[in-house]
């Protein structure tokens, strides 16, 4: 019997050597982002337009209702948003509905470097808190509260996270109502953009944009397409499509390239199983 073909060679390839390319693959986006093409979604690029047209005169809201487990579809998108804001001078007001957003807003302010606690504040880039963001922390209550905090934002938000009275913050100061708000961002794994629609947008005509997590996604579409809603990120994936539109890649560009290289590396092994296949078929014993 002859040599085994290379063919041979490669169908009887151990699969440990399939599983320890995939691990390097895997490896190198979260080493070094390789920005593989990603195209731009409708609803990420009305976001993104929107906020182009928005400067330091207007005030967004960022809300956090998605948990830290919701981290690897979340973030990318919320840090990419909230870096635009910054980049535009846009006022920003934090707040959240989940029992852990004070560890999501530390992770948005760790990525965003331009935001400061006050007692942080070192340079004429930062963002100076209580008059250029401020954040407000855990509040309750469904969407009632959502209701009432589009109605009067006093009534619900007496003080800041670390108990400065709303009437001593200049940014609160300024705002007293969903009218005086120009974009909510709201983060969901939930039902909160529905609500922020429903008590917002609906009532206030304010304008609301979905950065959630992908399920949400296709219900947030119908608020897009009836003009409700100014845009949508779907997931880790929208994140990093935001991030190519700032110039920014992330954390969302590293995800969808360990994605990407996945994908193309299961395409190439069953390419080459079928290619070794129709090889080697018909021939006994695999001899050259």
């Amino acid at each position: 019997m002859g040599e085994k073909s290379i063919w041979v060679k490669l169908g009887e390839l151990d699969r440990r050597v399939l599983y320890w390319t995939l691990f390097i693959l895997l490896a190198v986006p979260f080493l070094y982002p390789l920005g593989l093409p990603v195209s731009i979604s409708e609803t990420t690029l009305t976001l993104y337009n929107y906020i182009e047209t928005l400067g330091p005169d207007d005030v967004a809201v960022v809300g956090i209702q998605a948990g830290v487990s919701a981290w690897p579809e979340v973030l990318p998108g919320l840090v990419a948003v909230t870096k635009h804001l910054v980049s535009r001078g846009v006022k920003i007001i934090f707040w959240g509905f989940y029992t852990d957003v004070d560890m999501t807003m530390n992770a948005i302010k760790a990525r965003v470097p331009q935001l400061k606690w006050a007692n942080e504040q070192v340079g004429s880039g930062d963002y100076k808190y209580g008059v250029d963001w401020v954040y407000i922390g855990l509040l309750a209550g469904g969407e009632a509260a959502v209701a009432q905090l589009a109605d009067d934002l006093h009534s619900v938000i007496k003080a800041d996270k670390f108990g400065t009275p709303a009437d001593q913050i200049p940014l609160l100061q300024k705002v007293h109502n969903a009218a005086d708000i120009a974009l909510v961002v709201t983060s969901d794994t939930g039902d909160y953009g529905d609500y922020y629609i429903r008590q917002w947008a609906v009532r206030y005509k304010t304008k609301v944009a979905e950065v959630g997590i992908a399920m949400n996604y296709s219900t947030f579409i119908p608020y897009y397409n009836a003009g409700l809603a100014v845009g949508a990120l779907k997931g880790v994936r929208g994140g990093a499509e935001y991030e190519r539109l700032i110039g920014s890649l992330g954390e969302g560009t590293q995800r969808m390239d360990a994605l990407n290289v996945s994908h193309l590396l299961t395409i190439f092994a069953v390419l080459l199983a079928n290619i070794c296949y129709f090889m080697t078929r018909g021939k006994k014993g695999g001899g050259g």
